[in-house]
């Protein structure tokens, strides 16, 4: 694959929404199996840091806009490193 600026920042842009989706589907569920423990127990700070529990959800855990944002992240940095993997000068 040719180096361009497009063909780079598309391989970051679908990372970043590759890994968003994988965290927001996939990762919620195996990270909280049973969402109503949430109910009676309070989430440690890791947890509370990537995930909010409001009366409006009642009381159940949902991701909160850090997660998206450390997915985001994380994502695109996996599409950056795949882009200069397969790119040729």
């Amino acid at each position: 694959m040719k180096y361009t600026n497009f063909n780079k920042w598309l391989f970051i842009i679908i990372g970043g929404f590759i890994a968003s989706i994988f965290s927001f589907t996939v990762l919620y569920y195996l990270l909280i199996p049973d969402l109503c423990y949430y109910h009676s127990h309070k989430m440690n700070f890791i947890m509370s840091l990537f995930f909010t529990a409001y009366p409006g959800s009642n009381g159940h855990p949902e991701p909160n806009l850090t997660n998206f944002i450390v997915s985001f992240l994380v994502g695109s940095l996996i599409g950056f490193v795949i882009f200069k993997k397969f790119s040729k000068n």
